[in-house]
């Protein structure tokens, strides 16, 4: 059996022997600490050591359970001291071994001198049991190591690491998101340029480029669409794309979207689109859809080209291709015109030749009547004349021949064209007014382009007073600057407009419904090739004229002369 304190106490080696060792001294001063309890956990002896750091005294907790002596603090609901030793302490009966507890948290009551309450407190306990012969438990050694500094050390070591780790993860972080913040910042950056560069492109495109939503509503608008439709970019910008669509286009339109939400690209579609002024421009669109990251039509981009001077170059080489092949119809006219004329020549020759035999067979006759067919026979003779000489006149002017130049009466040339001017225009019943200057001087041409030209001039003038109700042509010679001669011709038609005066020798501009527009620019190839000049100007009142002169025989001789 384990003795009582006092039993102890009558045992101890202080009442043996002098040199015997006095175990209970020893037990009392040990420096560890050491409770000792018997098997109903009742504490049996303690030693001072054990005392002094549970803050009890000997003679308080002898005899008493150490359960009521150390009881759990009531501040802690997590406190499990007694729970744990408890446990250990009945391992121990059980087992009959020792029994190495973990560090435990086993707060001690403080006296109520120091202010009572209880003392956080750290334990590395053990315990052991004292075993009788019989090998039954006589006694528990229980043994304390009071480890709360080093636990606390631990603790504030622990918590200097974990804040140092906390610390590093923060930095470590912090680098992170620095590293992640300049990339962003980098992409940003790239995108900016590549933003601002893209922006360059459009601005600087020669094509205007408008994009818009699939809704319609546009979202940009280059300068390049700017010089082409009129407006600005502030005007346009979040206003409808068909704003410059003609009404008569909305189907179109309407189309053109659909196509783009199917996803189609639009290349080369020809349209017109209408401008700020109101004018219409003839253009090419190519329109591409635009796509956000999930492959979803948002909007568009459109191309326009404006086509206006190819569509113009289109129109003036179908114009052209008419004129040629209405030129092909005259040629093959003119050519049969030279044969009729050929073949006409004869029988007219014939008739001429019977009128004369007629009138030479009557001519004796002194008959009323026969004076009468004398008559008509001369009036014959004079028209079969006339219808020969402009018979010749019409095969000289249709042949083709090198060009010669001869001196030549102008008035007589003026005469000669007016058979063929004339000719054909008696619905227009113009009145013709011939004022020829007599004396002038002789010129140095070739006849038939001078004609050429007279009659460019007689058919005009007699064309463009169809719809006038004044039909007046009048075709004057006379001097003109010393040493040249001159042709006017002059009609009281609807005149010509200003501008078109203005170009009115340039090819291709005519004012006539199915004119080519290159008969008076031959006209002053013509008359400048003979060191002469050719004009127009209105009339005062109405109608137009046109002037012509060619130098002299005679100033042309003292040229070559000099």
């Amino acid at each position: 059996m384990v003795q009582s304190d006092e039993a102890a106490s009558r045992d101890a080696p202080s009442k043996q022997n002098s040199d015997e060792i006095d175990y209970g001294v020893l037990f009392a001063q040990a420096p560890n600490l050491y409770l000792v309890l018997d098997p109903a956990l009742n504490i049996r002896t303690v030693n001072d050591a054990y005392c002094r750091a549970t803050m009890t005294r000997r003679e308080n907790i002898v005899g008493r359970n150490i359960f009521d002596v150390f009881p759990d603090n009531p501040d802690d609901p997590k406190a499990d001291g007694v729970a744990n030793l408890r446990q250990s302490l009945q391992r121990v009966l059980d087992l009959r071994r020792p029994d190495m507890m973990s560090i435990q948290q086993y707060d001690i009551r403080k006296p109520e001198s120091e202010g009572g309450g209880f003392e956080v407190r750290y334990w590395n306990p053990m315990n052991a049991p004292v075993l009788a012969p019989d090998g039954t438990v006589r006694a528990i050694l229980h043994s304390v190591e009071d480890v709360t500094e080093l636990v606390r050390i631990r603790e504030s070591e622990s918590s200097s690491a974990a804040f140092v780790h906390e610390q590093q993860r923060v930095i470590d972080r912090l680098r992170d998101a620095n590293r992640q913040l300049a990339d962003q910042m980098q992409q940003i950056k790239d995108l900016r340029r590549y933003t601002y560069f893209f922006m360059l492109l459009v601005e600087s495109s020669i094509d205007p480029i408008i994009t818009f939503l699939m809704t319609g509503e546009i979202k940009s608008w280059n300068k390049a669409a700017q010089d082409m439709f009129g407006y600005g970019s502030a005007e346009m910008v979040d206003t409808p794309v068909g704003r410059i669509v003609p009404p008569e286009l909305d189907a179109e339109q309407e189309t053109l979207l659909a196509r783009l939400r199917s996803g189609e690209k639009i290349h080369d579609f020809e349209t017109v689109r209408r401008a700020k002024d109101g004018s219409d421009v003839a253009v090419a669109l190519t329109i591409s859809p635009i796509r956000d990251e999930h492959q979803q039509i948002i909007g568009a981009s459109k191309v326009v080209r404006d086509i206006s001077e190819r569509k113009q170059a289109q129109q003036r080489m179908a114009d052209l291709q008419e004129e040629l092949i209405h030129l092909s119809r005259w040629n093959t006219m003119g050519m049969l015109a030279s044969t009729i004329a050929h073949e006409l020549s004869q029988p007219l020759t014939a008739a001429m030749n019977y009128i004369r035999a007629a009138h030479r067979t009557i001519g004796n006759l002194d008959l009323p009547e026969a004076a009468r067919a004398r008559g008509f026979l001369d009036k014959a003779a004079d028209e079969t004349k006339l219808a020969g000489g402009i018979m010749r006149t019409l095969r000289e002017f249709i042949e083709k021949r090198k060009t010669h130049r001869t001196p030549e009466d102008l008035n007589r040339i003026v005469e000669e064209t007016l058979l063929l001017g004339t000719a054909g225009s008696a619905e227009v019943k113009a009145m013709l007014r011939l004022d020829l200057a007599p004396g002038l001087p002789s010129v140095v041409v070739d006849k038939i382009q001078i004609q050429q030209v007279l009659l460019n001039l007689i058919r005009n003038g007699v064309d463009a007073m169809r719809e006038s109700d004044r039909r007046e042509l009048a075709v004057a010679t006379g001097p003109d600057e010393p040493g040249y001669v001159a042709v006017t011709v002059s009609d009281t038609g609807s005149g010509i407009a200003p501008d078109v005066m203005a170009r009115l020798f340039e090819p291709f501009v005519t004012t006539k419904e199915n004119g080519m527009g290159v008969g008076l620019t031959i006209c002053q190839s013509i008359i400048e090739a003979h060191d002469g000049k050719i004009w127009g100007q209105a009339n005062g009142e109405r109608g137009a004229s046109f002037r012509f002169r060619l130098p002299t025989a005679e100033s042309v001789g003292s040229r070559d002369a000099a």
